[in-house]
């Protein structure tokens, strides 16, 4: 009965997801389509995003995610979303593909929901910091290859960017999936292991009721914090000196 009752949790989880993002993605591409035309990739990120971040919300409402999952499971989703619109938008002439890619983002939700209930022993701190690592690691690896490549002629890691470029419109795709999987990765990064480094509790002598504290100093917390800042700084000074 307890499987059958943890399926059906399950599944609840998956369609939800599944059906929030893909609704919020084609309302905003369609959105989009009429605002400008043909700019539909940053709004099926921003309606796939809201999607996710609804649909995790609702899903706790519900009492499907526990309040201590919450974020970890929608980074979780988000990080999937981040990867599968990657693969989707080089691929748009192979649809049953990029079906089954936004399918995963559902899985993720379900399979990260059912590890964290699991390991409940695994602190927030550490959860944050692994999760900022990966959303760090497409920033850090651009900039890397980039270097390695213009500044030292080395070209292997920056042949996988140039494979993508290659591909019909993808310039284009890459320049309009870009801010989402970089900036939207860093600003990520850095909130989620920034808070985990603050605490608001409620006070009666603050004016907003609220008092900030800081809670004990998790070094990979910090070095995601300052890592994800060093990277936005670099990012932000090449696109000043281009334009």
């Amino acid at each position: 009965m307890k499987k059958i009752d943890r399926f059906y949790a399950e599944f609840k989880i998956f369609m939800v997801i599944s059906l929030a993002s893909g609704s919020l993605i084609i309302l905003f591409s369609l959105l989009g389509h009429f605002i400008r035309r043909g700019d539909l990739i940053p709004y099926a990120m921003a309606g796939g995003s809201a999607g996710i971040l609804t649909g995790t919300l609702f899903l706790y409402r519900k009492r499907l995610i526990k309040k201590g999952d919450l974020i970890a499971v929608a980074v979780c989703s988000l990080i999937s979303f981040g990867l599968i619109s990657l693969v989707a938008i080089f691929n748009f002439d192979k649809p049953f593909l990029m079906l089954f890619s936004f399918l995963l983002i559902g899985f993720t939700a379900v399979f990260s929901n059912r590890y964290f209930q699991k390991n409940i022993n695994i602190s927030n701190s550490l959860k944050y910091g692994l999760l900022g690592i990966v959303l760090i690691l497409p920033s850090f690896y651009f900039i890397s290859s980039s270097i390695l490549k213009f500044k030292f002629g080395i070209n292997a890691p920056y042949n996988f960017i140039e494979v993508l470029l290659q591909n019909k419109y993808g310039q284009a795709n890459f320049n309009a999936i870009s801010p989402f999987i970089f900036g939207g990765g860093l600003a990520l990064a850095f909130f989620i292991n920034l808070f985990e480094q603050i605490q608001f509790i409620k006070s009666n002598t603050s004016i907003t009721r609220f008092k900030l504290i800081r809670k004990n100093l998790h070094l990979l917390n910090l070095a995601i914090v300052l890592m994800s800042c060093c990277l936005s700084s670099i990012i932000l000074t090449y696109l000043m000196l281009e334009n």
